[in-house]
């Protein structure tokens, strides 16, 4: 077992993913966004377990990402939610990844490579009602449709909003958004296959006019809720640990310091234990003299700034090297949440999660 690693257990992952579909109606299909390798969490064994659940599809943010689905034998659809420029295209093309498009994307270049691959591709239209990323606004709706039907290898497969506030309390200017989607959607040659999609994580769980006929739920796959301020929550489970092990221990005598620039001073004799996990593994520089790992099932604090592949922490004296230290999950009665760390951090769940890199995920079934 390495030294350091993420501990992926895929029986919470697949808790999770069952909890999602049973509380949706079974009428609303349910892809799985498993963009930035899921998370952090492993784009691969995400999608085998959710389509072992009953998801239908999958969604990234890049082309590179689906084509490594498809290479791992993925044949269901993979929507790409970020807009390709003309050099993702034959890529995009070449994997059947389902593209979207508005009126900045060059219609011709996609034409012409999905014509010359002799494919008609299909692609979403993404409706910008209020997030201000990408799309195109309701009341260009007719002319973009209009303008898209003059390329005949390019067929509209669905349209798809993203709600900026649905995780706060006031649901208002989510709901706002979603009327501007229905006007949207009121433009376009709905059918029955016609995907429509505008229920991220804090839709699915709060917002059922949202539901439509598919609900791409993101970070609530992996555990945190998507914000405290939701009106109700689901019965979530964590599905990433952070394990590593103490490789030294010495004595901090009184006043000397510890770490680069000698931000922490010991104010008497103490024990201090040295952690090889740094920023460089992703593990956040600002958590340096505020944030805590479970040694022993003990809490310890992080005394000094964390280094590049290594941070220290102060401990007692039944604190050996070789012991585990939890930097994120549980240890025993003890227990340090995902959400306590980007919390403490300043930062949302999403950013530890996809940030965490070089020390290997190992997956586990318990």
């Amino acid at each position: 077992m390495p030294v350091s690693y993420m501990e992926i257990n895929l029986n919470a992952l697949r808790h999770n993913l069952r909890v999602i579909r049973q509380h949706l109606p079974k009428e609303v299909n349910v892809l799985a966004v498993v963009k930035a390798n899921a998370y952090g969490h492993g784009a691969v064994e995400t999608l085998r377990i959710a389509m072992e659940e009953g998801y239908t599809a999958a969604a990234v943010a890049r082309v590179e990402e689906g084509a490594k689905l498809r290479e791992a034998g993925f044949t269901c659809p993979i929507y790409v939610l970020g807009l390709p420029l003309p050099e993702d295209m034959l890529m995009g093309v070449k994997y059947d990844l389902t593209l979207p498009v508005d009126d900045t994307v060059d219609l011709d270049a996609f034409e012409d490579i999905a014509k010359g691959a002799g494919k008609t591709v299909e692609v979403m239209m993404p409706i910008d009602t209020g997030m201000n990323r990408i799309g195109t606004h309701p009341e260009d709706v007719k002319p973009f449709l209009k303008k898209l039907a003059g390329y005949p290898h390019l067929h509209l497969h669905g349209t798809w909003t993203h709600m900026a506030t649905a995780d706060c309390k006031d649901k208002s200017a989510a709901l706002k958004q979603l009327d501007r989607f229905d006007e949207a959607i009121a433009q376009m040659p709905v059918t029955d296959d016609f995907v429509i999609s505008s229920a991220n994580s804090a839709g699915v769980i709060d917002i059922p006019k949202s539901w439509h006929n598919l609900a791409r739920p993101g970070i609530i796959i992996y555990g945190p809720q998507p914000s405290d301020e939701m009106e109700h929550k689901l019965d979530l489970q964590y599905v990433m640990r952070i394990v590593s092990h103490v490789t030294h221990v010495q004595t901090l005598h009184k006043g000397e310091a510890i770490g680069y620039g000698g931000t922490y001073v010991a104010d008497k004799d103490m024990k201090t234990a040295t952690v090889p996990i740094g920023y460089a593994d992703g593990y956040p520089r600002c958590l340096s003299n505020k944030g805590e790992v479970l040694i022993g099932g003990k809490r310890c604090p992080i005394v000094g700034r964390i280094c590049m592949d290594q941070f220290m922490v102060a401990v007692d004296d039944s604190v050996k090297p070789g012991d585990e230290v939890i930097l994120m999950g549980r240890q025993g009665e003890g227990e340090i949440t995902l959400d306590e760390v980007a919390k403490t951090a300043g930062t949302i769940p999403h950013e530890i999660t996809c940030d965490l890199k070089r020390i290997p995920r190992v997956f586990v079934e318990k």
